[in-house]
């Protein structure tokens, strides 16, 4: 029941109020004792306050007189802890002889069990106890835009994610990107470490399943979305299409046009460069120094794209992301609409409860500090187009389509704020220690690419000593740097200074 416990661990470490009062123990998850231990998840599961129990058909392997759930169940009767027993199916039919038997036991003794159909029930019962034990163990309860956002959730989570896919191998994930979740998940460098060494932490992220009856380990399907070297192989909805035009309008021929598929925090700097390469970046002086502006707040590109991969229905097999830049606006649309109680209403409101249609895939990215979970993002984008001088992004939803618009400057690129965090090539403390000569040296030099002595004779009245000793002042701060020689010589700026 690989499917049912990984889906139990990522309700409670999603949701945003079970995960303020419950860490969720999979004895898979453990490292392994430093010493032979006989029943070892009973020691882990002494350690617990809480026991929660599924069982389907199968009565497992006999340890002793019983199986090791069996055992587990002893103890947790022994402990008088809060225990739930989960049963998968309507009825008893089809069972092992001894699950039956087992089954009976519970009921005989009293013991607290509910029945599931799918994922959907088990999450639904679970969390509505889970709360329950709060409120009579630590009279504690969730205030009710809470609760609410914890059943929206659960009942607009996918069923896509914890797919299995046995086409696929571990192979078949990136292991760069893979490197790197581990990294932000244990907070440990993963340079070296091969891609079976990951996939542990990775399984009860539930990116990755293991075949009970091999043991092998294979990616989920958000594994493979997530993590994939090319997901679009065994989901060809997982492509993105990217098209720049000249026009504000779709036309038959874009000048620009690419298509990707890799893993997610990969498609999303491919597509931020992109973007870069096919909108304008016009310079301003600012003091001394030329600064490049963006057309659009690289800010507000990459909240709209981590919605787009986040949020969209993976399970529309039909619709890919599309990402299109015209003249006058960008357009980024995610197959599905928003998952219920969410309408577009609220969302151009701001007024709602985060709700998350593929936990799973946005766990991962909230490790990647991609996003927050706190339902901000909109909020955040749009203080990042006001910051750079561009109006509000817009929504819409039309064609079995999210969308997201970003106006743009549409060539008036005067209205764009200079970022207050701009890389400049000259800084405030440097600039103050500069003459006046230099300091036009270092405009002419941004403007035109290059500057000579003669220039600086010529423009100055100054004698050859002088211009050198300028030049050479700044080629010694790292600011220049000589080519040439003789009368060839020319000073650019450093590309590669300190």
């Amino acid at each position: 029941m690989e499917p049912e416990r990984l889906a139990l661990f990522a309700l409670i470490t999603t949701d945003p109020f079970l995960k303020e009062y419950f860490e969720p123990v999979l004895f898979e998850k453990l490292p392994p004792p430093s010493r032979p231990t006989e029943k070892p998840y009973l020691n882990e599961l002494d350690k617990c306050q809480i026991y929660v129990l599924l069982l389907d058909r199968e009565y497992g392997p006999l340890e002793g007189k019983c199986s090791a759930t069996h055992h587990e169940y002893n103890l947790a009767r022994k402990k008088d802890m809060p225990s739930l027993a989960m049963i998968k199916g309507r009825h008893d039919a089809g069972r092992e002889p001894r699950t039956r038997a087992f089954i009976d036991q519970i009921k005989a003794n009293k013991f607290t069990y509910k029945r599931f159909v799918d994922r959907i029930d088990l999450k639904k019962e679970v969390s509505a106890w889970l709360a329950q034990v709060l409120k009579e163990e630590r009279d504690i309860v969730p205030t009710a835009g809470v609760a609410e956002s914890g059943q929206e959730t659960i009942e607009a989570a996918s069923l896509f994610e914890a797919l299995q896919q046995d086409e696929v191998t571990l192979r078949d994930l990136d292991i760069e990107a893979s490197r790197s979740l581990f990294a932000c998940l244990r907070g440990a460098s993963a340079k070296s470490l091969p891609i079976t060494k990951l996939a542990p932490i990775f399984r009860v992220r539930g990116l990755v399943w293991r075949n009970g009856e091999s043991g092998d380990l294979y990616p989920t399907a958000g594994g493979v979305v997530f993590l994939g070297h090319d997901p679009a192989m065994r989901f060809p909805q997982c492509q993105v299409l990217a098209d720049a035009y000249r026009d504000i309008k779709v036309t038959s021929k874009p000048f620009a046009q690419r298509k990707y598929s890799g893993p997610i925090p990969r498609l999303i700097e491919d597509l931020l460069t992109f973007v870069h390469d096919h909108t304008a970046h016009p310079t301003r002086v600012v003091g001394i120094n030329n600064v490049e502006l963006h057309e659009y707040p690289r800010k507000s590109v990459r909240e709209a794209l981590v919605n787009a991969f986040a949020h969209r229905d993976y399970e529309d097999m039909a619709r890919k992301i599309r990402l299109e830049v015209f003249r006058d606006r960008l357009v980024i649309s995610s197959p599905g609409y928003p998952p219920k109680p969410l309408t577009l209403a609220k969302l151009k409101s701001g007024r709602y409860e985060s709700c998350r249609r593929n936990p799973v895939i946005a766990e991962c990215m909230a490790a990647l500090d991609l996003m927050e979970q706190r339902g901000t993002g909109f909020e955040r984008m749009r203080a990042a187009m006001r910051d750079h001088g561009l109006d509000d992004h817009k929504l819409d939803q039309r064609d079995g389509y999210f969308k997201v618009i970003l106006p743009g400057p549409d060539g008036n690129f005067d209205r764009l704020r200079t970022p207050v965090d701009a890389k400049v090539l000259v800084a405030p403390s440097i600039e103050a220690q500069l003459n006046e000569r230099q300091k036009r040296i270092m405009v002419q030099v941004q403007q035109e690419g290059k500057v000579t002595s003669g220039w600086c004779r010529d423009t100055f009245g100054v004698t050859y000593n002088t211009a050198y000793r300028d030049l050479s002042d700044l080629v010694e701060r790292d600011l220049l740097v000589q080519r040439g020689k003789g009368r060839a010589t020319r000073y650019e700026i450093n590309t590669d200074g300190k």
